[in-house]
């Protein structure tokens, strides 16, 4: 049987006796408080259908005369009387006026409500999902770089000393892993695994194609000037060619782990070739004591 029948008069069960005994003292004990008539009969459909599910619970551990009349006085916004029971002989009892009408009411308006509140779960559900995708968007935005105006004094991008020197301007960028040109911009990958893009006048932002990082092209093996020199980087010229970066140190510091940084200051060259591996003299870096990245 459905929750119609299973608080109607008819049924025998101790909320449907007190349904039956106290329905016309609590209609006609709001309506003497001033109560509009359907608004006195809904407030009580409403107490009483949302409290027959514990009934027998409520009935065990409390008074329900005082705790029903305070929850109907309540519902109808009337002020809290602290200890007073449902008051009694308000009214004869009128069998053409009885619960069940208003019942329906109230159940069909606790249905829309419950309506409600899932339809506001979800909308809130959502806007917590926007608000995570900005904070997570606001999170993975690239520090703040610092740029300043600076001709680049080699013919291609380098890194040192937390600065990546782009032809025109350099850009304060700590932490960069590993970069390389993307048409006119460097895209990087920094040591915490953020991949960021900086354009031509030092603007970085988040993301950017990842292919020069993860399928760099293969340059042209580099045939040594003297036996005592190592290629320890290699990068390709915007107008074509190649541009190596070599160490005169050791030759078996290349194998080295960190040989890029521990190379001696004073013994590294950067030689320019054309596409036909044409190469020019070699020329000493000056530039950050040496210690220099390609890529």
């Amino acid at each position: 049987m459905g929750e119609a029948g299973e608080v109607g008069m008819a049924g025998d069960t101790d909320f449907d006796r007190y349904l039956a005994a106290r329905w016309d003292d609590l209609v006609a004990g709001l309506e003497a408080e001033g109560v509009a008539p359907g608004e006195a009969r809904l407030a009580v459909a409403e107490v009483l259908l949302a409290s027959r599910r514990g009934w027998s619970r409520r009935v065990r551990d409390e008074q329900v005369d005082v705790t029903v009349w305070a929850d109907v006085r309540e519902r109808a916004g009337l002020p809290q009387r602290s200890g007073e029971p449902v008051p009694h002989g308000g009214r004869s009892p009128d069998p053409g006026d009885g619960p069940e009408d208003w019942l329906d009411r109230a159940r069909a308006l606790r249905t829309v409500r419950r309506r409600r509140g899932v339809r506001r779960g979800a909308v809130a559900v959502a806007a917590l999902a926007v608000l995570a995708a900005g904070w997570q968007w606001w999170a993975s935005r690239p520090p703040p770089a610092e740029v300043r105006e600076e001709v680049n004094a080699l013919p291609v991008v380098w890194y040192s000393a937390s600065e990546l020197h782009l032809a025109d301007v350099v850009v304060t960028l700590p932490g960069i892993a590993e970069f390389a040109p993307s048409g006119d911009a460097v895209v990087a990958r920094l040591e915490s695994g953020r991949v960021v893009q900086v354009s031509a006048d030092g603007k970085v932002s988040s993301g950017g194609p990842t292919d020069a990082l993860d399928d760099p092209p293969e340059a042209p093996t580099f045939i040594a000037i003297t036996q005592y020199d190592v290629v320890l980087q290699s990068a390709p010229l915007p107008g074509g060619g190649w541009a190596y970066l070599l160490d005169s140190s050791r030759r078996e510091a290349a194998a080295q782990q960190d040989a890029l940084r521990q190379s001696e200051s004073g013994r590294r060259a950067l030689v320019l070739c054309d596409a036909d591996l044409s190469c020019e003299a070699p020329r000493t870096i000056i530039e950050s004591g040496g210690a220099i990245r390609l890529r």
